[in-house]
């Protein structure tokens, strides 16, 4: 019976929960660059969204892979952890990189604009790569516990 109620309550929490996480993780990346765009064009810094996104994004996460029944998704979908965990990422690079370009365009100067605007690009390509060499030294692996490479 046990066994039974974790299996309903995991389906259902992917059903309700996480399918919203993961269409969020996958639009973010696309909405966080928008931003960058307004930011660009309209010479203003805006609201962040991007860290209130992470936040949102790691809760519902974080219980997915902290409560054990709910974590049997990740066993039943393998490709969903390497998913959740690069894109998580990748929000977080480019929520960083938002508020970096908000901070250089609260003063209204062109050459601060233009600094900032390089700064965001240096952090954006430095956390990139730093995540490449990371992945590249820890494979992502299954929650199950294989790498990609044993698949």
């Amino acid at each position: 019976m046990r066994v039974f109620l974790g299996s309903t309550f995991a389906f259902l929490y992917f059903v309700f929960v996480m399918w919203w996480v993961i269409l969020l993780l996958i639009l973010s990346p696309f909405m966080l660059l928008s931003d960058i765009q307004v930011i660009r064009k309209s010479g203003f810094s805006t609201s962040n969204v991007g860290e209130a996104l992470t936040g949102i994004l790691g809760l519902f996460i974080g219980l997915s892979l902290l409560i054990p029944p709910i974590r049997k998704m990740y066993y039943k979908i393998p490709w969903l952890f390497p998913l959740v965990k690069i894109f998580f990422i990748d929000v977080i690079i480019l929520s960083i990189a938002v508020s970096i370009l908000n901070y250089g365009y609260e003063i209204r100067n062109a050459v601060r604009h233009n600094i900032f605007y390089v700064l965001m690009i240096v952090q954006i390509v430095v956390s990139r790569i730093a995540m490449c060499f990371y992945f590249h030294k820890n494979p992502v692996k299954y929650i199950g516990g294989e790498t990609n490479e044993e698949r």
